[in-house]
């Protein structure tokens, strides 16, 4: 016990002399810094982010392996537009994979659905989009933000008129209360691009899973840009066997599946 009494009067005997005139001694002010620094926290390990983008990425070359699409309008990226590159990997699909008929999940001004004709000639191209009139009667809550999409005066304009709208056929309801039935196993290639809203994209994605034909290919746009269309494809991809075959194209928001 004394000798714990001695240790502690000594030290503060010690402590009380640097921080008085110890100070104006160079040693005992380098032996202040010592005990400064000895009490700071010992700093915790750097926590980096989680990427909560798991599907694993692809390269659009490995995929198509050739560029010899048509397009039209790439470079007009508007609001609510994909973007120009996207365009051309879709494009680059399109011809890769010959589809017969496609099915696109919201329409929008029908910009990739023109591009997608432009590149399948032959196909039968059915898209469907929700009128404006049924804004705020749709059966799934849309996401915030979507307003802008749905309101707009004319849907597909860019495909009216146009030589390559003739196999285009334009249809109009809420994908979650639409009758999909006569189009069930008989598509090649289906676009999902409608409501961002998780419970719209799993309601989507299941219609797509119906009307996909085995051997199609299913996309999905705005992976990376909207929060419900990741949680949806992530729980995909980490519960169902079939969605392990889903691919992230690098440097696009585009996630695709092979039936």
């Amino acid at each position: 016990m004394k000798d714990a009494i001695t240790l502690y009067l000594g030290t503060a005997r010690r402590t009380l002399y640097t921080l008085t005139l110890g100070l104006l001694r160079s040693n005992s002010r380098e032996e202040l810094l010592k005990l400064y620094n000895a009490a700071q926290p010992v700093p915790d390990e750097p926590q980096f982010p989680v990427d909560p983008y798991i599907i694993p990425k692809t390269d659009v070359l490995a995929l198509s392996g050739n560029d010899k699409a048509l397009y039209n309008g790439v470079d007009a990226c508007g609001f609510g537009h994909i973007t120009e590159f996207e365009l051309k990997v879709i494009c680059q699909l399109v011809l890769k994979y010959e589809p017969k008929r496609i099915f696109e999940i919201g329409t929008f001004q029908g910009r990739t659905t023109l591009n997608m004709a432009l590149n399948a000639p032959e196909a039968q191209i059915y898209t469907l989009d929700l009128p404006s009139s049924q804004f705020e009667n749709t059966r799934l809550k849309i996401a915030k933000g979507e307003e802008s999409y749905i309101q707009k005066e004319v849907s597909g304009e860019r495909f009216h008129n146009h030589p390559a709208g003739k196999n285009i056929q334009q249809l109009f309801g809420d994908s979650a209360s639409f009758d999909f039935s006569p189009y069930f196993g008989m598509i090649d290639l289906t676009f999902i691009d409608g409501s961002h809203a998780y419970e719209y994209v799993k309601n989507d994605t299941e219609a797509a899973l119906k009307l996909i034909r085995k051997g199609g290919v299913i996309l999905w746009h705005d992976y990376t840009n909207w929060d419900g269309v990741r949680q949806a494809l992530n729980e995909y991809y980490q519960t169902r066997p079939l969605f392990k075959g889903l691919e992230h194209i690098g440097g696009t928001s585009i996630v695709m599946l092979r039936v």
